[in-house]
């Protein structure tokens, strides 16, 4: 869907954009179950009445809510990784924007709103689920098309390095949320910047990526 214009959203889509982005940061901050219609209301400052015209229930306006925190996080980790030519440093980029970019308001969303899907909201974990596929799919892609310029070990498989690379990265972010004072996040940037160097990345004259790591 493409963007409107200032001038021709109407009132109601204001106000709706204004509940989603109200109940993403406070679902994220505090979780689904922490989190009621009357916090939103809250913090909103409009009527209840305004916030159900809009959404009927909690769980549907989870699912928005998570979208839209999703999209705001995806964002900045892809920030500027089109302007980057080679697969392995757009890669690199990801991961270092992932690292350093302040987070949506809460920590990752894909973390929060997963703990939130586990408790029986099957509408929401299909959601998150397809928000982690999306991101796989994503980062295959990149490797994919690094492999056909050449650029990346046509041996190693895209969605194994895709899935290595999330993994690491939602294991450092959850390991730093219980201990604050946490490396994690940078011990997992250094390893992954050097696996993508030594085992990903296709060298002159070489064909073999399989370096023990």
């Amino acid at each position: 869907m493409g963007e409107k214009t200032k001038e021709f959203v109407t009132k109601g889509e204001r106000t709706r954009r204004k509940i989603v982005e109200t109940a993403a940061v406070l679902f994220n901050q505090r979780g689904f179950t922490g989190c009621s219609m009357g916090d939103i209301v809250e913090a909103s400052g409009l009527e209840k009445g305004t916030l159900y015209g809009h959404f009927s229930t909690k769980e549907e306006l989870a699912l928005y809510a998570f979208g839209y925190a999703w999209n705001d996080t995806s964002n900045k980790r892809l920030r500027n990784v089109d302007t980057v030519s080679n697969a392995v440093d757009k890669l690199k980029l990801h991961i270092d924007n992932y690292v350093n970019t302040p987070s949506f308001p809460g920590g990752c969303p894909l973390l929060n709103f997963a703990v939130d899907a586990d408790d029986g909201n099957l509408p929401l974990r299909t959601r998150v689920r397809k928000a982690l596929k999306g991101w796989e799919d994503l980062l295959a892609r990149i490797v994919e098309d690094g492999q056909l310029a050449g650029e990346i070990n046509p041996e190693i498989d895209p969605h194994s390095v895709a899935n290595l690379v999330i993994s690491m990265l939602e294991g450092a972010t959850a390991v730093a949320r219980i201990n604050t004072r946490s490396a994690a996040l940078n011990d997992a940037q250094t390893y992954l910047s050097l696996y993508l160097e030594t085992v990903v990345r296709l060298r002159n004259g070489s064909r073999d990526g399989n370096v023990a790591v």
